[in-house]
């Protein structure tokens, strides 16, 4: 059991950075794919690389170790920096939804709303958030509090439960929306059709939608485990999910370029173009 959950973590951590690099590379390399919700998909990117490097190769080179015992203050630095790269993926993903958010929902103020400025903003606050939390709850473990342990479980809990809370309200307005839209065009082609041969139009943003909520449901299942995770601290019992818990995290960051290589059109017409190039390249040859 133990060799098959390394060979697959390893597996999903190499994937998890292979897919989020070439992203990475793809958005930088073209200019065109500049844009502001390439942008904040970038920086997810970068943190979600980050998860793969960190989640599970930190736990397998502690594992190879004869004696794997930490003194406390490199422990909390270790426990932080992971939490930081993963809470940093959570963050960076609700200012991407928030961004479609304001796209779909108020589509007239998207660009009087979504300046450059801003989008460096919400990106800064993205990395920021994350960084002044975990800075809060070393703190409050340095400082030697009573009931320190427990204070920092209701706090990781309290962040869990605000990053779904708001991620779920902003995909359920999205889904809303475009349904609504949907209506609309059902009624006015079936109001035409005794006249005219009308094809039904999609909706715009509809695969913006589809994608937004793919990668928010994969993020709801591993945060999940997290919420159950702080919530078994609280209560004293046991955790052993950790065999199934690592996992979700990385396919939680693998899985967001995957989606935006089925479901966003500009991603998806430069990967054609680079494999069609690369295949006139081998026919040549």
């Amino acid at each position: 059991m133990e060799k098959w959950f390394w060979v697959l973590g390893w597996f999903l951590s190499i994937l998890t950075m292979v897919v989020n690099g070439f992203f990475i590379f793809l958005v930088c390399r073209k200019r065109q794919l500049r844009t502001k919700t390439n942008t904040f998909i970038v920086s997810l990117a970068v943190a979600d690389f980050g998860v793969g490097m960190i989640a599970v190769p930190s736990f397998f080179f502690c594992s190879l170790a004869t004696e794997c015992t930490l003194r406390p203050i490199e422990e909390l630095i270790v426990v932080s920096l992971r939490g930081f790269i993963v809470y940093t993926s959570g963050t960076n993903l609700l200012s991407l939804v928030l961004e479609r958010y304001v796209a779909v929902v108020k589509p007239l103020k998207y660009l009087a709303f979504m300046k450059r400025r801003r989008v460096i903003q919400m990106v800064l606050t993205s990395w920021g958030i994350p960084f002044l939390f975990h800075l809060t709850l070393v703190s409050i473990t340095l400082s030697a509090i009573d009931r320190a342990k427990t204070i920092r479980s209701y706090l990781y809990l309290l962040f869990e439960i605000i990053l779904c809370v708001i991620l779920i309200f902003f995909t359920a307005s999205m889904f809303l929306v475009v349904y609504n839209l949907n209506s609309r065009d059902r009624t006015l082609a079936k109001q035409l059709r005794f006249n005219q041969l009308v094809t039904r139009v999609k909706t715009q943003n509809t695969s913006a939608v589809k994608w937004v909520a793919m990668i928010t449901c994969v993020f709801l299942s591993c945060y999940g485990i997290m919420m159950r995770c702080s919530l078994l601290v609280l209560t004293g019992q046991s955790i052993n999910d950790f065999h199934y818990k690592i996992p979700l995290q990385v396919i939680n960051s693998g899985i967001n370029p995957i989606v935006y290589a089925f479901f966003k059109r500009d991603i998806q017409q430069e990967c054609k173009r680079l494999l069609f190039k690369r295949r006139r390249q081998l026919t040549t040859e």
